[in-house]
């Protein structure tokens, strides 16, 4: 089976025979990959979209059948039969899972409905609860029985891709963004079935290897290391906004004082870096009229101008006097094109024509210093790590190149007096560290020999060697995880590094695979704990909420400043800091898992407090623990300004999207997609009509009421909360600006109608009541996390033929009250997060 993508580019032919050679070489280790390769028109293509369901020919024990045919016919067929079928699915004729007829959703979705007390409705005869049990169970293993689990192969999604290569190369280069997209299983971009290969996807790896093999390389000698400053009020542009009076700009001490974020920006020309490099920075701001408000400034680092994605630095305090400022270090890498970006972070912003009262506060900026290069290496540590440093190693000058202010300066490159013996040496120390495990000669020979051929053509030996390692981390060994036909020690050791940090494993894990001791749980356990405690699973915290909350959608929406006019960037940050603040504080004190739903504490800064209208907590650089009063609306991520935000439009709320966010992200039982020809209901901004009407026609739809029944209850009650998280009894609504005053924006519309009632009959008033009747499916919301956890953890799609692994590390979690780390502890541990 010939593989051949048509390309002109003759590096990329190169690299495509290497990575199917490499299949054919290693049969063996490569035989299961075939399992993930669909044809098209033109080639094919290996993809994990083909991961499916395999069907077993076992058959389901008859007398369990019959039991379960039996309670369908007693409690279900009314509603779902020949006469009728509610939601389009009818049972009496509804089969097992088989090769020819993948039925496995419509039984979730029935040991769902009978689980939850929504089915059968309560007009009907209610099965008793033993009754119940038993068929729910017969359901599970009867699926189970008939269907294997589906393989774990996978490649490295976009982040895992980045983070490793920046480990193995020893760069920071920007790398996720020359790939595209990756797609999400279960909510996660994780699983096989989202992350395919093709032959424009082979391109732009290539090209992100050759961005991170040319950053490994320093192409001259850097400049030493010095001070260079900026005195804000000696720069030329700096005087002129003073004297223009732009944005407000003025001229206190020597400071310029800025008073928003709006143009024009602080020049700090004198402090910028001259040359690419790691640099040392200072910035002295103070605080100008500050009242009682705690007053920041957000740094960022980037190019002046244009459309250019910043490094953004960290919000900042800013305190001290004209005549003592505070002094903010950090150290970062930067380019000569960048320049430092000092933001005010004022909220509210001083308004003049409203503010007439309060003096305008704003943010006096002194100074600015860069000290650097700091990293003087030449090679450069990255070039070392990657060529060596014996003695046939040398940097060579090569054609001129211009550098500001650095005439006669050369352009080097990489060259060894013995190069056939470098490439090769070169070749077998980078593969094992890239494939992540003891590579055997026969499987490192076509790399090494590309780059041979490449050197005997009419190639350098840094283009050679490029050759070689660009076609490594173009590899199916490099780009794919758990490659092999079973899990070996090296498998658990990517797989436990990939779960904790998104990269390759450490030196420990891999010393242990050598041992061999990673299939024991009580060393993954071990490692395990280890690795949470390391600083490097602030990856995992950001990444997983990101995914599991929707975080990583933040930015997506901006709301209407007409209706929210209180929203600005200071709230999106404290918004993000909350959420994943409070995440690893459940994480790290092993905190239960129904902290999600409910707590009586939280993370604060200044403005997150004023913006939930508790008492005001210092500052808004450091978010604090804080014990919530008693009787707060707050507590739980539902509360939260960042998850309000995420499940809103940034003009209005909808009781359909946060109803089924909560039913999936909570209660592990995602909807399914809507009738094909049915309307989404959109909110009335005017304030005409409520979205509860709309959804009282919308739901006289038979094929959508099901879902609704259990979807509407969630979003009505989060109905409290606006697009950005404040509690509100009200809707607002825009007003005709031609006939209000100056600073009137909205207007209170229709009162939120929050209560209502669950599908098993429980009642509501509002969402401080619904949140209390979350806490009471404890069973539910403690499987859904754990079912989370494991599709992230493993990449494999989680439904009812894992309800048996699921609940037992729930059972295990729930000796330490369900505690986050206890319950990814189990998940370690467990043969699933080792199985093929």
């Amino acid at each position: 089976m010939a593989l051949e993508f048509m390309t002109e580019n003759k590096h990329f032919s190169l690299i495509n025979s290497i990575f199917y050679k490499s299949v054919f070489v290693n049969k063996r280790r490569i035989a299961r990959m075939i399992h993930c390769m669909k044809k098209s028109a033109r080639n094919l293509a290996v993809s994990g979209g083909v991961l499916s369901l395999v069907f077993l020919s076992v058959s389901a024990n008859a007398a369990e059948q019959t039991e379960i045919r039996s309670f369908l016919s007693t409690h279900c067929i009314e509603c779902h039969g020949p006469g009728t079928q509610e939601a389009q699915i009818r049972l009496d004729e509804l089969q097992f899972p088989a090769q020819e007829n993948d039925t496995t959703h419509i039984w979730a979705r029935v040991v769902d409905a009978v689980e939850r007390g929504e089915m059968p409705p309560a007009y009907q005869t209610q099965p008793k609860d033993a009754e119940k049990q038993k068929v729910i169970a017969g359901i599970i293993e009867t699926v189970t029985e008939s269907i294997r689990q589906p393989i774990a192969l996978r490649r490295l999604n976009r982040l895992e891709y980045e983070n490793t290569v920046h480990d193995l190369l020893g760069v920071d280069v920007p790398l996720a963004d020359l790939l595209p997209e990756d797609g999400l299983v279960q909510g996660f971009d994780k699983g096989a079935d989202g992350l395919s290969f093709s032959s424009v996807l082979m391109e732009q790896y290539l090209e992100a290897a050759n961005v991170a093999f040319d950053a490994a390389i320093r192409r001259y000698p850097p400049l030493p290391a010095i001070t260079r400053r900026a005195d804000i009020m000696s720069i030329r542009e700096n005087i002129e906004s003073v004297e223009k009076e732009r944005a407000g700009i003025i001229e206190v001490d020597e400071s310029l004082v800025k008073f928003t974020a709006a143009f024009p920006p602080v020049w700090v020309d004198p402090a910028c870096p001259p040359e690419d490099g790691t640099y040392r920075c200072r910035v002295a701001v103070w605080p100008y009229q500050p009242g009682k408000r705690s007053l920041s400034v957000a740094i960022y680092i980037g190019s002046l101008f244009g459309n250019h994605n910043l490094d953004f630095v960290g919000v900042f305090d800013a305190t001290g006097t004209s005549k003592k400022p505070r002094i903010i270090e950090f150290t970062r890498k930067m380019s000569s094109r960048d320049t430092i970006h000092v933001v005010p972070r004022i909220w509210p912003e001083h308004v003049r024509w409203r503010d007439t009262h309060e003096k305008p506060p704003g943010i006096g900026i002194s100074w600015v210093e860069t000290f650097g290069p700091l990293d003087q290496e030449f090679p450069s540590e990255a070039t070392k790590k990657l060529f060596g440093e014996g003695e046939s190693i040398h940097l060579k000058p090569e054609r001129p190149i211009w550098v500001r202010d650095r005439p006669g300066l050369r352009f080097h490159v990489v060259e060894s007096t013995q190069p056939e013996q470098d490439i090769e040496r070169i070749l077998k120390d980078f593969i094992p560290k890239a494939f992540r495990r003891p590579v055997p000669q026969a499987e490192m020979q076509p790399f090494i020999d590309l780059a041979l051929k490449q050197f005997s053509g009419d190639q350098t030996f840094e283009q050679s060697v490029r050759a070689g390692i660009t076609s490594v981390l173009c590899s199916p060994q490099f780009l794919l995880l758990n490659i092999g036909p079973s899990v070996d020690n090296y498998d658990i050791a990517s797989r436990m590094s990939y779960f904790f940090w998104s990269t390759l494993p450490d030196k420990e894990l891999l010393e242990l695979a050598v041992e061999g001791k990673l299939r024991d749980p009580s060393v993954r356990r071990k490692q395990a704990i280890r690795m949470i405690n390391d600083p490097k699973t602030d990856i995992f915290v950001k990444d997983f909420t990101g995914q599991w909350l929707d975080l990583s959608e933040i930015e997506s929406t901006t709301p209407d400043q007409t209706l929210f006019p209180e929203f600005d960037p200071l709230l999106q940050h404290a918004m993000l800091g909350e959420t994943h603040q409070f995440f690893a504080r459940v994480l790290y004190d092993d905190l239960s898992v129904m902290n999600f739903v409910d707590s009586d504490w939280t993370f604060l800064n200044h403005r997150l407090a004023s913006h939930y209208n508790l008492p005001l907590v210092g500052g808004n650089e450091q978010f604090q623990f804080t014990k919530l009063p008693s009787g707060s609306l707050r507590g739980g991520v539902l509360t939260q300004a960042s998850v309000m935000k995420v499940t809103a439009n940034g003009t209005a709320t909808s009781p359909v999207t946060r109803g089924v966010w909560v039913a999936d992200k909570l209660l592990g039982r995602p909807a399914p997609p809507p009738p094909p020809g049915v309307p989404a209901v959109e909110p009335d901004i005017r304030g005409a009509t409520t979205i509860r009407r709309q959804l009282e026609k919308h739901r006289s739809n038979a094929d959508c009421a099901s879902c609704h029944k259990r979807i509407d209850p969630a979003g009505f009650a989060l109905e409290e909360f606006d697009p950005i998280g404040g509690h509100r009894k009200r809707y607002r609504v825009a007003v005709d600006r031609r006939k209000s005053a100056r600073d009137l924006t909205y207007k209170m519309g229709p009162i939120v109608e929050s209560a209502y009632e669950l599908p098993d009959g429980r009642v509501f008033k509002n969402f401080q009541q619904f949140r209390d009747r979350l806490v009471e499916s404890k069973s539910f919301v403690t499987r859904a996390i754990a079912e989370k956890l494991l599709i992230y953890a493993t990449g494999r799609r989680i439904g009812i033929s894992q309800r048996e692994v699921v609940d037992e590390i729930v059972s295990k979690s729930a000796k330490n009250d369900y505690g986050l780390k206890s319950m990814i502890l189990a998940m370690i541990e467990s043969d699933f997060f080792i199985a093929d």
